[in-house]
Parts: structure tokens; sequence; C-alpha cells
């Protein structure tokens, strides 16, 4: 039996992506509250950012867990774990590789549920509260498989704080990239003296990147 069949995670999975669902369904019939219109609200202050699931859907999620299995990776960090349905997948993938999941998340309170989430699958991550920049920073393990779904404005920063500890042939995997026009991080990792290859992928739900670290930059 191999995680993603196992009945426990499957049961939890289905709870939260049917939750955000539900949630992502109530967001749009309210979308012409003030903060729902901003188009990058401050993670710090806004109440969506503290209060919504921002989740990756299951195609991505399925996608995430094979990247980590194929690459054998055994230290993954993850910027963004909001409520933690993304952490499921990197964590189940982890307990497949023997590896571990470092995660980040700003809101305590979204942490919590988090650590809660993946104790209802068996599954556990370390999930550090606070900002990125500082939880993240430091001597540690050589990463294999980074993922960046937190504040897109921080995408750069903290793939830079890390990029000294990225192993050769790590994969650099970063939620709601635009497929219809460049933003800074695409064209700072996609561009040919950048240390990576990139390609760009369209989910249900959006747009994703994935890099792999090619030499040191």
């Amino acid at each position: 039996m191999t995680a993603l069949t196992d009945p426990t995670l499957n049961a939890v999975l289905k709870r939260e992506h049917e939750a955000a669902d539900a949630e992502r369904a109530a967001r749009r019939a309210a979308s012409d509250t003030p903060d729902a219109r901003a188009d990058n609200p401050d993670f710090r202050f806004s109440d969506r950012m503290k209060t919504a699931y921002l989740a990756i859907g299951p195609d991505q999620g399925r996608f995430l867990y094979g990247q980590v299995v194929a690459c054998e990776a055994r230290t993954i960090v993850e910027f963004g774990s909001s409520f933690g349905i993304s952490t499921l997948y990197l964590a189940a993938a982890a307990a497949q590789t023997g590896g571990h999941v470092i995660g980040t998340e700003y809101h305590e309170s979204k942490a919590e549920r988090a650590r809660a989430t993946l104790s209802d699958a068996g599954l556990d991550a370390d999930i550090r509260v606070g900002d990125a920049r500082e939880t993240l920073s430091g001597p540690g393990a050589n990463i294999d498989l980074l993922f960046l779904d937190g504040a897109k404005d921080l995408y750069l920063p903290i793939l830079r704080l890390l990029e000294p500890r990225l192993a050769k042939g790590a994969l650099i995997i970063a939620d709601n990239i635009p497929t219809d026009r460049q933003v800074p991080f695409l064209t700072a990792i996609a561009e040919p003296a950048s240390g990576y290859a990139t390609s760009l992928m369209r989910f249900g739900k959006g747009g994703m990147s994935c890099s792999v670290r090619l030499s040191p930059v």
C-alpha cells in the first residue's frame, strides 16, 4: 500500500479539499468585499490571509507527492503551509522516502490547524511560525525539494535565502505562477544563466513552475 492509498489519509484529504472548495465558493459569492477585491493583500494583516485555506487542488497535490517520491527527497521545505493540505501530500511522500518536511506559516492559528490536520492523517511536519525569512534562516541540511506557496512577492527572496542549501538536482516548485505573463520570480529562475532548468505547467486551479537546480548560481 502506498501512502496515497492509505484510507486514513484519503479521508482527511477528502475532508480538507471539500472544505477548501466550499470556502472558495463562498468567497466568490462575496467577492465584492474590499479585502476580497485586493489584488495583493498584505499576508500579515489581511483577514483572508489569516482565515482562508488558499489550498492547492488534488491534481497539484498528486504532482507534489510524485515529485518527492521520484527524486527521493529527504529534506523538503514548504514556504506557506496554510491549513496543511499541501503539507499532507509532502509529508505522505516524505514517509515513503524516509524524509521530513519543514513547513512555514506566518499565522499561529493556521499552523495549529495544519498540525492537527497532519495528526489526523497520522503524519507530522516541523511547521515553523513567523516570517519565513527568519524561521528558515541559518544553517541546515541540504534541501532536496522546495515548495513555494506563500506571499508571491517573497518567492524570490526565499529562494535566494535558501539557495546555499539547495542540493544539485533539487526541485523548486512554485504555485500560483501566471501562464500568460512573466513575473519577476519566473524571469529570474528561467533565464539561461540562472542555474536552473524551468518548466511552466497549467493545472485546473492555475499555473505552477517546476525548476531543477543545475549548478550554483
